[in-house]
């Protein structure tokens, strides 16, 4: 069977970020399987042995498909399409694809009021590059939910929280289908003991309690109110703060200023570390290991399932994230969540944690994180099994 997916910005440096991790596992569990399958993106960067066919524009807002993409479609020739939406996704006026189409829904949907109580309108404005769409979809109606996703075969969700949320906003209950992300499988394989030994001796000579954050330093991920829940926390017990800060571009520097002028204020800046460079994914899951406590604390989820928070669990620490989106659903009470930018209330979880010696309740079983591949064996149902 010859597959086409349909992907904007898919490319290298994206793959182990979502939503494009999700997308590249649907197409590589497909190829594996003997389909021929291929990327229709508008990023010219070659990908990880996926055919990829590159346009100038994939989708006309208020409009539909792109010429080209139809052009495309019309010269491959797909027995069927894969598709990553949003809500903006059914703001258009025509649906020109002929093939049967699967969407694969990854966007977190919030009411007005939850983004103005998470983020504030000051940090809103600032952040519009990643709140704009959010708002915009809050104010989507119904009626075009309704009306566009009757031309999809099925929509693919990642979480149940936000398959309800979209079922609410007009989706045919009949047609939302859940299948969750998964975990990269060599995650599930913890590092040598002696490696991460060695780690914690270089951030931990004290040998306190360490907390650490990984992944960006946006402050729409939390990083600003852990600061300031950790200030809390060292007034009352030695411990470290340690940050390793993925910097995918230079305004995020500026994102690390803020959490050193944080750490300042709160008189801790001796008591966090910021490691600011490139590591690798087997380095991340080292350093992680070397913790007692991980700690994401989003404002919002961006993107639908953050990869973060099942690479935490994987690793048999105790978590603790917000209140936000999908988060509860994927601790399912293997973690501690608490209200979205209170840094009291972070604050008072992680002395909990730490006074209670990183009670081992709240760690992941093993048994309860799935692989890609388990997760993906629904996808057989739609486009067999060869």
């Amino acid at each position: 069977m010859k597959i086409a997916v349909i992907c904007p910005e898919f490319k290298e440096s994206n793959i182990n970020k979502q939503p494009w991790k999700y997308i590249y596992e649907i197409s590589r569990y497909l190829k594996e399987r003997g389909h021929d399958t291929f990327i229709i993106t508008n990023s010219d960067e070659i990908s990880n042995g996926i055919r990829i066919i590159t346009v100038k524009k994939l989708f006309t807002p208020f409009k539909g498909e792109t010429e080209e993409v139809l052009n495309i479609l019309s010269q491959e020739k797909p027995d069927k399409c894969v598709m990553l939406l949003g809500l903006t996704s059914f703001l258009r006026k025509e649906f020109k694809i002929e093939q049967p189409v699967y969407g694969v829904f990854t966007s977190p949907l919030y009411s007005f009021g939850e983004l103005l109580r998470n983020i504030g309108v000051k940090d809103s404005f600032k952040y519009r590059k990643y709140t704009t769409i959010h708002y915009i979809n809050a104010l989507i109606p119904k009626m075009f939910v309704k009306k566009w996703t009757k031309k999809f075969e099925n929509i693919i969700f990642l979480s149940d929280y936000t398959r309800k949320k979209l079922v609410e906003k007009g989706l045919n209950s009949e047609k939302a289908v859940l299948i969750p992300s998964g975990i990269d499988k060599d995650f599930l394989n913890l590092p040598k003991a002696e490696t991460v030994e060695k780690i914690r001796k270089q951030i931990d000579p004290e040998n306190v309690p360490v907390i650490m954050y990984f992944t960006s330093p946006l402050t729409l991920r939390g990083t600003d109110t852990l600061v300031k829940a950790f200030g809390k926390v060292r007034k009352e017990m030695p411990c470290k703060l340690i940050f390793l800060s993925r910097v995918d571009y230079k305004e995020l520097k500026d994102e690390e200023k803020v959490l050193r002028k944080i750490a300042k204020k709160c008189g801790v800046s001796d008591s966090i570390g910021i490691i600011s460079k490139y590591l690798s994914r087997e380095e991340i899951k080292e350093y992680l290991s070397a913790a007692d406590i991980i700690c994401l604390p989003f404002k919002i989820v961006i993107s639908d399932v953050p990869v973060s928070i099942l690479e935490a669990m994987a690793l048999g620490k105790p978590v603790v994230s917000t209140n936000v989106a999908c988060i509860p659903e994927l601790l399912n009470g293997n973690g501690m969540v608490v209200k979205p930018n209170n840094h009291q209330e972070l604050a008072g979880t992680i002395l909990k944690l730490i006074n209670n010696n990183f009670n081992k309740m709240h760690v992941t079983p093993k048994c309860y994180l799935k692989t890609y591949n388990d997760n993906f064996n629904t996808l057989i149902e739609f486009f067999g099994d060869l």
